[in-house]
């Protein structure tokens, strides 16, 4: 979920910069990196499960029963990791559109008079596949640390919950499992990420 919405508000803030909807976009995404994920997990649910009672506070998957309930249960924890995450994909984003659109090629197509929707998608983006994808695989790798917060918070029973619970029961070669399991991870997304940058690049494919 957070990489569309990532993607979007970094290309809309690079189109616009300068302007107050970039401005807007800025001061609300440098305020969100600057909040971490136990903070935004606890304000989450004082408001949504104590003072609203719109969702629960924990997360339990045998309440699951229907499309609604997984909505639900999962609503406040998919939304304390996507905010951090979103807000470091749209900087990131923002930047590499940005260093595109200062090009020469940039300047060529504004003087054959292209629109500035059509030099974003059919010129940029393609240029900045490899940047992005860079971004999107270092920012979705911050998740394996958040996400140990986050499912110790809602009391979710997922990897994380696990390797803290091996942490306090001292049972190392269970820690040193899940820790292979995030690194494995870890480096899957880095290497999509390159292959991503390979292909989109024909220089590098040439190397």
């Amino acid at each position: 979920m957070s990489v569309p919405i990532a993607l979007a508000i970094g290309i809309l803030s690079a189109m616009y910069r300068g302007s107050l909807l970039d401005r807007t976009l800025n001061v609300l995404t440098l305020s969100t990196v600057a909040v971490p994920e136990f903070l935004i997990a606890t304000i989450a649910v004082l408001i949504f499960a104590v003072k609203l009672r719109w969702l629960p506070a924990l997360s339990y998957l045998s309440e699951v029963t229907s499309f609604g309930a997984l909505v639900r249960i999962y609503a406040m924890p998919v939304m304390t990791l996507c905010c951090v995450i979103v807000a470091q994909m749209a900087r990131m984003t923002r930047a590499a559109v940005l260093d595109q659109l200062n090009a020469s090629y940039v300047e060529m197509a504004v003087l054959k008079g292209a629109s500035p929707v059509r030099i974003v998608l059919r010129h940029v983006l393609p240029n900045t596949i490899g940047p992005i994808a860079n971004a999107v695989a270092l920012s979705l790798s911050y998740l394996f640390g958040g996400v140990v917060i986050v499912e110790s918070i809602f009391n979710y029973p997922g990897l994380a919950s696990l390797m803290v619970d091996a942490v306090t029961n001292r049972d190392m070669p269970l820690v040193q499992g899940c820790v292979m399991v995030f690194c494995a991870a870890y480096l899957a997304l880095v290497l999509i990420a390159d292959l991503c940058q390979i292909i989109s690049n024909p220089r590098l494919r040439q190397r």
